[in-house]
């Protein structure tokens, strides 16, 4: 029987995943597994190898496999690295074509546009094939930006975290505008989110959550920290997570940062934890100051789930991620002036703390509803389902009060 009409409506739901981690694509991948097994039952998910997704993955009643994939990375645009990306397209073919043809899944959910391989494959051999791009590279070339949205032509259905990734995508291959659909995060916070202490003691507690890296921007808040210290602000930060394996260098790099700041007391570097909100509790204000564009912004999320002010980077996807919320302020990161924008954004919300204080507990409700996992979920489930393609409408992505600061693309108009 040919592979593009055998019956596969019995087999198996197959989600495919680059990473093992818990970062935020991670979190996005386990909450679309746990509604594709609540809907679909019989669910594999094919990741790189071990980690803390791992068990999460199992508890939520999914099969696991460790299968070698291709992942489209950065170094591969430098051609000292070309024979490791033909090394790895060889490497990744015929796991994928195995895997594919012994499960002969009825679906296959591709969480990432950076696995060019699958959609490929699994459309040949002739099942539903939903890929959920979590990615708005736009400052990168048109050509590599046309390279990334080509594995997504594939697919039967293109689900995308925002409006600013859809409209990256469909700028690069514009015939995947009517297979696509913006899917908003669904992000869960703590069941009972307490609100910030009522008086500050003098030291503002400033939290960062996620990697530790150069696009992330930790070291414009390691700045911004010496701004305040300048002012006579009293600050300590708190870096919640670590290094890309294989990258410890950005954190001897950020330790001297640190030491040239003259900030070494006030910075305290927390490691990786997996649950982010006992950090959330104890801090005042969580900070998300990435350099480059943001798809979207789930740490900005969780902040306002906590009922935690937030000082983001007004651009791309965290501008829409947040919009509306009373207890954001913004900054530039992509300005010369980017460490002093975020001290006086920290400023901001320390000179008016009681209203603030009281706003983000107004915008962890709203929240709350914006991005419930459940309807996240069923999104995803519904769309792995083959159900017909529909486009919401696009949400509002205004600046962040008392900013309008243009994004990267706007600037070059």
């Amino acid at each position: 029987m040919s592979p593009r009409t055998d019956d596969r409506s019995h087999g198996p739901v197959l989600v495919v995943h680059p990473s093992s981690d818990l970062y935020g694509a991670d979190r996005m991948l386990l909450e679309s597994v746990r509604q594709l097994v609540a809907v679909h039952g019989d669910v594999v998910v094919a990741v790189p190898g071990p980690g803390p997704l791992v068990p999460r993955l199992l508890e939520a009643g999914a099969r696991v496999e460790e299968v070698f994939s291709l992942v489209l990375e950065k170094r591969f645009l430098e051609p000292r690295h070309w024979p490791a990306l033909v090394h790895d397209t060889a490497a990744g073919l015929l796991p994928a074509y195995r895997t594919l043809r012994r499960l002969r899944p009825r679906a296959v959910y591709v969480s990432t546009e950076v696995l060019p391989l699958w959609p490929l494959l699994a459309r040949r051999m002739g099942a539903h094939v939903v890929v959920h791009v979590h990615e708005a590279e736009l400052e990168m070339p048109a050509l590599v930006r046309l390279g990334l949205a080509l594995p997504v032509l594939p697919a039967h259905r293109a689900l995308v975290n925002s409006e600013c990734t859809l409209g990256g995508l469909v700028e690069s291959v514009p015939w995947l505008a009517r297979r696509s659909t913006v899917v908003l995060n669904g992000v869960t916070g703590p069941k009972d989110p307490v609100p910030a202490r009522a008086d500050l003691d003098g030291t503002l507690r400033i939290l960062y959550v996620g990697r530790l890296s150069e696009r992330k921007g930790v070291h414009l808040v390691v700045d911004a920290l010496r701004v305040l210290e300048e002012r006579g602000v009293d600050a300590v930060l708190d870096l919640v997570g670590d290094v890309v394996p294989g990258k410890e260098w950005y954190a001897e790099k950020l330790r001297e940062a640190i030491e040239a700041a003259g900030v070494s007391e006030r910075v305290r570097f927390r490691g990786f934890h997996a649950d982010v909100w006992p950090w959330m509790a104890s801090a005042d204000v969580v900070v998300v100051p990435p350099v480059v564009t943001e798809a979207f912004g789930n740490t900005a999320v969780e902040a306002v789930l906590a009922a935690r002010p937030v000082v983001v980077a007004d651009h791309t996807g965290l501008r829409e991620a947040v919009a509306g919320y009373d207890s954001v302020r913004g900054a530039d990161t992509f300005a010369p002036d980017a460490a002093a924008q975020l001290a006086d954004a920290f400023v901001a919300v320390r000179d008016d703390w009681p209203r603030i204080r009281t706003a983000a507990v107004a915008d962890s409700v709203v929240a709350r509803k914006r991005h419930d996992p459940r309807v996240y979920g069923r999104q995803v489930a519904e769309a792995v389902a083959a159900g017909p393609a529909r486009r919401r409408p696009a949400t509002a992505s205004g600046g962040l009060r008392g900013l309008t600061i243009p994004t990267p693309k706007e600037r070059q108009a």
